[in-house]
C-alpha cells in the first residue's frame, strides 16, 4: 500500500512539473516557429529590395510609375502591395546639392540645401499610407499617377519628381534628406545614388510580448 501510494504521489508530482514546464515551452515553441517564418519572409523580401534597386538604378522601369509598380507587384504582390495592404516599396533618386547647383539655381554660391543629400524623386508602391521612407518624404512635385492597368488596381501609386533644380531650394530643406542617410552613404557631387526600401508587416506572425514588432524592413542602395 506505501508503495502504490508513494507511486501515486511521484505521478502526480510528474504532472504537476510537465503542466509547469508547458507554461516555459509552448511559448518558446510558437516563438521559434514565429521567428523561423519570419526569417524566410526577411531573406525573400532582402532579395526583393535588391532586385528592384538593381533594376531601378539601371532605368530598366518604363519611363513612367507603370514600370515600377508592375515590376514591384511581380515579384512582391504575395506581401500584400495594395493601397490598403501589409506592404510598401519606396523608390528614391538621391543626390548631393553642391555649389554649382546653387549657381544653376539661383546665381548665387549658396543655397537652402547646400551640402546636404537631397531627393530627384520618389515613388511609392502598395500601402504608402501607413509606410514613408525612413529618410524622409519630399514634398510632392509630380503629385499622384494612379494605377491605370487593371493588373494594378488597388495599388497605391504616387510620385514626388523635383522639377529642374526645384530640390535644392524648394520648400527650404523639404527635399533634404533625414539626417541618418549620411551615415548609409557617402555622396560626392556629381554623384546620383537608387535606394529602394521595403516595408512588410506580419500581423499573422506575431504573439504579443514575444516576438517583437511585426514588421519586416530591408533596403538596397545602388
Amino acid at each position: 500500500m506505501r508503495s502504490s501510494n508513494r507511486r501515486k504521489q511521484q505521478s502526480g508530482a510528474t504532472i504537476i512539473e510537465f503542466t509547469l514546464s508547458l507554461a516555459f515551452l509552448v511559448p518558446l515553441l510558437i516563438g521559434t516557429f514565429v521567428f523561423g517564418f519570419r526569417l524566410v519572409q526577411e531573406q525573400q523580401i532582402n532579395q526583393i529590395t535588391r532586385d528592384l534597386a538593381h533594376m531601378y538604378s539601371r532605368g530598366n522601369f518604363e519611363p513612367n510609375i507603370q514600370g515600377p509598380a508592375a515590376e514591384s507587384v511581380s515579384l512582391a504582390g504575395q506581401f500584400g502591395l495594395t493601397a490598403t495592404g501589409n506592404a510598401a516599396l519606396i523608390f528614391s533618386t538621391i543626390t548631393l546639392a553642391t555649389t554649382a547647383d546653387c549657381q544653376a539655381f539661383n546665381g548665387t554660391n549658396t543655397c537652402a540645401n547646400l551640402g546636404k543629400p537631397v531627393f530627384l524623386e520618389q515613388i511609392g508602391i502598395g500601402n504608402v499610407t501607413a509606410n514613408a521612407s525612413a529618410f524622409g518624404t519630399p514634398v510632392s512635385g509630380g503629385g499622384t499617377l494612379p494605377a491605370t492597368s487593371p493588373a494594378l488596381t488597388g495599388i497605391a501609386d504616387y510620385t514626388t519628381t523635383a522639377a529642374t533644380l526645384t530640390p535644392y531650394n524648394q520648400g527650404g530643406s523639404s527635399w533634404a534628406l533625414a539626417n541618418g542617410f549620411a551615415n548609409l552613404v557617402t555622396l560626392n557631387a556629381g554623384q546620383v545614388v537608387y535606394l529602394v526600401e521595403m516595408f512588410n508587416h506580419t500581423p499573422a506572425l506575431n504573439v504579443g510580448g514575444i516576438t517583437g514588432q511585426p514588421l519586416i524592413y530591408s533596403r538596397a542602395v545602388f
